[in-house]
């Protein structure tokens, strides 16, 4: 990755106030690239960010956007904040222009050693990619959990290797980048879709179909763990090439994670192990039952 970042002019477009947007600029900045951060905030609305990104060889563009850093005559490479809008005008300019446009998953993704353990949904990703996490790391120390959820991927590069994987929550607009450079996780998790973000996409469909799109460049041998449940989950199903792992709170008799009586079911080519429903408030209800059994799913491939 420095290889094909050092010398090479490249614009972060929203810096931001979370940690995501720090993080990318630190890393651009780490791989020798001639980094320009522009937002349209104020130095003075994002002055703790830039106050953390001082010493760093970093151009600022803030309070406006200059279409000049959108354009091959000043930038190799564009990479947007999750918070930019996909179809913002000067992200229209670049690509007509061919300035490829990244984000920080997608260059995480490029450069990550580890195995990838991804987790979307409308509703319970942070819980399945925590729970996951801790499930992991029992057996497999060097498990890390990042994300979605306020700790950069890109930042935690250093501490990974092949041996330990990394588990990450997943939001639609950092899948966005993902569909766009066909890049996909080991393992895919897919908790539930139902109406969400809705103003930032063509209707639910488009919500759905980006939500779907975490499993649609997986190759034979990947693993998806979807909702059984939800059938709008379900339709992954039908648009990747991974192995399918179902988990839902009705044993089918098939291979996946079940709802079994008072227990948790994990049944794999022919062996079965249980445990008893989690007694802890936050894994209550189907909603909670549900999630427990996609973590159990997710780390048993993993």
């Amino acid at each position: 990755m420095a290889e094909t970042l050092r010398g090479k002019r490249v614009t972060l477009v929203g810096l931001g106030t979370r940690q995501g947007g720090l993080g990318i600029a630190r890393f651009l900045a780490s791989q020798g690239a001639l980094v320009t951060v522009t937002d349209l905030r104020s130095e003075d609305a994002l002055s703790e960010t830039i106050a953390a990104l001082e010493g760093l060889p970093i151009r600022f563009v803030l309070g406006r956007h200059e279409e000049h850093d959108f354009t091959p005559e000043g930038a190799d490479l564009v990479v947007r904040n999750p918070a930019v809008p996909r179809r913002a005008p000067l992200l229209q300019l670049a690509r007509q222009c061919g300035v490829p446009i990244e984000m920080e998953m997608s260059l995480f993704f490029r450069a990550c050693p580890a195995p990838i353990v991804g987790v979307t949904g409308t509703k319970g990703k942070t819980t399945v990619s925590t729970l996951t996490g801790a499930l992991l790391r029992e057996a497999i120390p060097g498990t890390r959990v990042g994300g979605n959820m306020g700790v950069t991927a890109l930042g935690q590069l250093n501490d990974l290797s092949p041996d330990a994987p990394i588990v990450l929550e997943l939001s639609s607009w950092q899948l966005e980048a993902l569909i766009e450079h066909r890049l996909a996780p080991r393992v895919a998790v897919l908790t539930l879709i139902a109406e969400d973000h809705l103003n930032t996409y063509d209707g639910f469909e488009d919500y759905a179909a980006t939500k779907r799109g975490i499993a649609r460049h997986q190759q034979p041998g990947d693993f998806l763990v979807v909702n059984r449940d939800d059938p709008e989950s379900w339709r992954a199903t039908s648009e990747t090439l991974a192995v399918i792992v179902p988990f839902g709170l009705t044993d089918s008799g098939e291979d996946g994670a079940w709802q079994s009586g008072n227990d948790l079911l994990w049944r794999w080519r022919g062996h079965e192990l249980r445990w008893p429903v989690p007694l802890s408030p936050a894994l209550r209800g189907p909603h909670g039952r549900r999630n427990a059994l996609a973590a159990i799913a997710a780390a048993m491939v993993a």
